[in-house]
């Protein structure tokens, strides 16, 4: 009943609940889904809108500078249509918790080429030029649902590499890509919340120091993501140098765990052989303490043997020593 003993027990609990708390929001933070341009729209701050900026962005080469200049130029542009992207957006969380009616809601894959920057910052001719007409090139994919588009990437510090970005717009995060084309994949009946609860389970499963360009790379999470949504996979070449390139260490790593595999087998076979050997021979009887030692038998009798040699000879070596 001591009201003073009672309030510091409370504070002291609830000082340890919020840093609980606190503790796994960061978890689930460091796992959760990245989205870029808001966080970036936060720090700059005023107002700034993160689907306006993006576009902004990529006509800008990911310059944020000469971007939130051009936007700032834009912005009762911007302002004006505000009261319709407000409705929009309340329409669109509304319909949250509701599955699509009719023909449901269209997905798309998104790829892009790579492509590299001039000593000048523009972009050179990008490396699939020549590579299509033999089937193959270097891409990237996004998949394009509920007007946003989601893509995996390597990102460092454990964590997730899935982030959400604007339709076309990957290239203002990792800016040695630009538009190639846009594919239909079918259509989703999966609400947004739904479509919201995988992304965060697909966030956790890929994580951006996880990124391998043979094994897990952005196309092998579109396909995925793809299969979920539509049970269709994107279109087979993107992938295809990264499937290749899997089925070679394939080629090689199975040969070698199959040499393991018979190397194992081998040192099985030769331990239980050894082991019936040692069953199969009579017990010898006890020998007198005056006697020489006879040849031990087992493994262990080997060992106490070598352990009084060793003490044998270390005794007689103290003993000339001291003479």
């Amino acid at each position: 009943g001591d009201v003073q003993v009672a309030l510091e027990c409370f504070f002291e609990e609830e000082k340890c609940t919020n840093s609980l708390a606190r503790n796994k929001s960061s978890r689930r933070a460091a796992t959760g889904l990245r989205r870029p341009f808001e966080d970036m729209a936060a720090l700059l701050g005023n107002g700034v809108e993160a689907d306006l900026l993006a576009p902004i962005l990529v006509q800008t080469n990911g310059d944020i500078e000469a971007a939130v200049e051009k936007y700032f130029e834009r912005k009762e542009e911007f302002f004006a249509q505000k009261d319709q992207r407000d409705a929009a957006r309340r329409a669109r969380m509304d319909q949250y918790y509701r599955r699509p009616e009719g023909t449901g809601e269209p997905v798309f894959c998104n790829i892009y080429d790579l492509s590299f920057s001039g000593q000048d910052g523009k972009k050179k001719k990008n490396p699939n030029s020549g590579l299509p007409g033999v089937g193959f090139g270097i891409y990237h994919s996004g998949i394009e649902v509920y007007g946003k588009e989601i893509a995996f990437g390597y990102a460092p510090g454990g964590v997730s590499g899935v982030f959400e970005v604007p339709p076309r717009c990957a290239p203002a995060v990792m800016a040695n890509l630009s538009f190639k084309e846009q594919v239909p994949l079918g259509t989703v009946f999966r609400s947004r919340f739904e479509v919201d609860h995988v992304l965060q389970r697909l966030a956790a499963k890929y994580r951006g120091d996880t990124y391998d360009i043979v094994r897990k790379n952005c196309n092998h999470f579109s396909t995925e993501l793809a299969q979920y949504l539509t049970a269709t996979k994107i279109p087979s070449y993107v992938n295809r140098p990264a499937n290749v390139g899997r089925g070679v260490l394939n080629m090689f790593a199975v040969p070698a765990l199959a040499v393991g595999k018979l190397m194992e087998g081998i040192r099985k076979v030769n331990r239980v052989k050894e082991a019936k050997e040692l069953l199969s021979q009579p017990a010898q009887p006890a020998q007198p303490a005056a006697s020489a030692p006879s040849t031990p038998n087992t493994s262990s009798d080997r060992a106490a043997s070598l352990k009084a040699l060793a003490a044998a000879r270390a005794s007689t070596g103290s003993v000339q020593g001291e003479a």
